[in-house]
């Protein structure tokens, strides 16, 4: 008995088409980083306008607003590293990588990644140890909203390992191509 298979198999389950749905969490997965540094730059920008209408029309600033825009701005700059290593458009020298020879751009370029790999390891072990001992030991929370320290590290964590992630993939894709 011989079995065929349709090339163009979509699955149909209670109404969705599952073809189109896993195309749309693949889009999601591979642009995670794009999604969650726009929401949390529409927090901010929400965040920061709250508190100039209430420093105009209350006359008082919000003192919390501070606390979550500067580690929001942290999140979002270590996702946006992720995401330029992700376009391969972090800076380089051009200039001198152009006048050598392409096993040697090669080399250098994977040398690159493998020193950026290396420092977000070390931010990953030493934020993973101040998480553990701010939970443990310290269980220090923010100043305005009591928040404790270990939820805004570990923000921190998740965000340099989408770096190491990016950096990771990079690295292949140089060594492949």
């Amino acid at each position: 008995m011989e079995y065929r298979v349709e090339k163009s198999c979509e699955i149909d389950i209670f109404g969705v088409n599952m073809m189109r749905k896993n195309k749309v969490l693949t889009t999601l997965a591979s642009n995670i980083e794009e999604y969650v540094s726009a929401i949390l730059l529409f927090l901010m920008f929400l965040v920061a306008f709250i508190n100039v209408l209430s420093r105009y029309l209350l006359k008082a600033s919000l003192a919390f607003i501070e606390e979550v825009e500067v580690n929001f701005f942290v999140w979002v700059t270590l996702l946006g590293i992720a995401i330029a290593f992700k376009r391969g458009s972090h800076l380089s020298m051009n200039f001198l990588k152009e006048k050598t020879p392409q096993n040697i751009q090669k080399f250098l370029t994977t040398l690159g990644l493998v020193l950026s790999l290396s420092v977000f390891i070390v931010v990953i072990y030493l934020t993973s140890v101040l998480i553990y001992r701010e939970i443990t030991v310290y269980r220090t929370s923010s100043m305005a909203l009591d928040i404790p320290m270990w939820v805004y590290y570990t923000g921190m964590l998740l965000c340099s390992l989408a770096v190491t992630a990016r950096i990771t993939q990079r690295i292949i894709r140089v060594r492949t191509k």
